[in-house]
């Protein structure tokens, strides 16, 4: 762990109590599930979430007056998901995930009082309630999120409003927690006339809706401890009480509401992932011995570890600047490209390491035996998760004021 010197005492005891949890009830059972053949079995354990509700984690970020840890800080957010991440990537992904989605329902252009009453208290009253957001399509992904405004693109669910209720019809991919998230919160056209921009709508769909189901659960090559399934609607019944924000609201004005520089941590995760796969290499390259000498006196291998060690303080480095600039943003200007640019850094500097920690490991290092191979597949699952590296740079790109086209090559990307 590393401590910095403006941590707060708070911090310093979340820090060490996310780093003891991740020892003793994460990173004994990793390996285990990330094996399982079956990727439903790999993912979601009442006991592990348990455990972690316990903790403070699931809940950290609700206010206190709904029983949660009122943590809005996304520095200590940051600090907790990285020692989280040293213990699993799938397992921070499953759940903070639900602290960045929450903010949608403490939004007051978004939740009445009665759905803030009713979701975050039941949210917060039990222990094994997740949440998921489900906006990713069969035919439609990465449009959805720089959005191209273009009326043939964007997700295509469609929801019908019959008097009270939405009627809803579509089906969704590679949504995390579905299946288990007892709330899901679903993007759906409500104007097909219009582009995302502009006719779409969010709702908050539990798990047991009437005519929700859900179909295969993908089977990643990493990130297997976070479950990600389509989520199939056949005439679903959504009660209209149950949307959030006005009908047409778009996608750009809803997830304003999210709070900005969210993705930093899961980019904090990623440096966890990294200092696992680093720390393993030292433990190794101290106890194997080649030629006459143990391998950390090799050059060669001395020389990766020195980069790797750069490359995760590098990277810590950048996402805490970038999450302290949010959190400072009432008194200081924030840069709009950090967040991504951090992101993205941290996302190749974990493939980097996890790469250089394979081949310190050798033969032994594609052995399943040793969870080496596990990191490197975590890392580069990850370069397609929660948007993609891809489309973070698109973005950053954007603020730096450089056109973004859409795939044809001929429309003109909004943000």
């Amino acid at each position: 762990m590393v401590i910095d010197a403006q941590f707060t005492q708070e911090e310093i005891a979340l820090q060490k109590l996310a780093h003891e949890f991740a020892v003793k009830e994460i990173h004994p059972i990793a390996m285990e599930l990330d094996h399982q053949t079956d990727p439903a079995r790999s993912a979601y354990m009442d006991s592990l979430l348990e455990k972690a509700d316990a903790a403070g984690f699931r809940t950290m970020t609700i206010p206190e007056e709904y029983g949660g840890g009122g943590i809005e800080s996304l520095f200590t957010h940051c600090v907790v998901g990285e020692e989280l991440g040293w213990g699993d990537r799938g397992v921070v992904g499953m759940l903070l995930s639900c602290a960045k989605i929450t903010h949608l329902l403490m939004a007051d252009a978004l939740a009445t009082y009665e759905q803030r009453e009713k979701w975050l208290r039941a949210y917060v009253d039990d222990p094994t309630f997740l949440i998921s957001q489900a906006m990713t399509e069969d035919d439609t992904g990465s449009e959805n999120l720089l959005p191209y405004d273009g009326v043939d693109g964007g997700f295509r669910t469609r929801a019908v409003r019959e008097g009270d209720v939405y009627i809803v019809n579509g089906r969704k991919r590679f949504i995390s927690n579905v299946g288990y998230a007892k709330l899901n919160f679903v993007y759906v056209r409500t104007d097909p006339s219009k582009n995302i921009l502009e006719g779409s709508t969010l709702l908050m769909v539990p798990i047991d809706t009437p005519g929700v189901s859900f179909g295969r659960v993908h089977d990643k090559m990493g990130y297997r401890l976070n479950l990600n399934r389509e989520m199939i609607f056949e005439d679903a019944r959504v009660p209209v009480a149950n949307r959030l924000g006005p009908e047409n609201y778009g996608i750009v004005n809803i997830n304003s509401h999210l709070r900005g520089g969210d993705s930093l941590i899961n980019a904090a995760a990623m440096v966890g992932l990294a200092r696992a796969a680093y720390e393993a290499s030292v433990e190794y390259a101290s106890n194997r011995r080649a030629s006459g000498a143990l391998l950390i006196h090799h050059q060669a291998i001395g020389l990766k570890l020195v980069k790797m060690y750069t490359q995760i303080n590098a990277a810590r480095a950048y996402v805490w600047q970038a999450a302290r600039q949010i959190d400072n943003r009432a008194r200081i200007p924030v840069d709009p490209k950090m967040a991504g640019s951090a992101s993205y850094f941290a996302h190749e500097a974990a493939c980097d390491v996890t790469r250089a920690a394979m081949e310190i490991h050798g033969g032994m290092g594609v052995m399943r035996e040793l969870p080496v191979e596990m990191y490197l597949r975590n890392a580069y699952n990850m370069l397609h998760s929660d948007g993609g590296i891809i489309m973070k740079n698109l973005k950053v790109m954007c603020q730096m004021g450089m056109n973004v086209h859409s795939m044809n090559g001929v429309e003109k990307v909004s943000v």
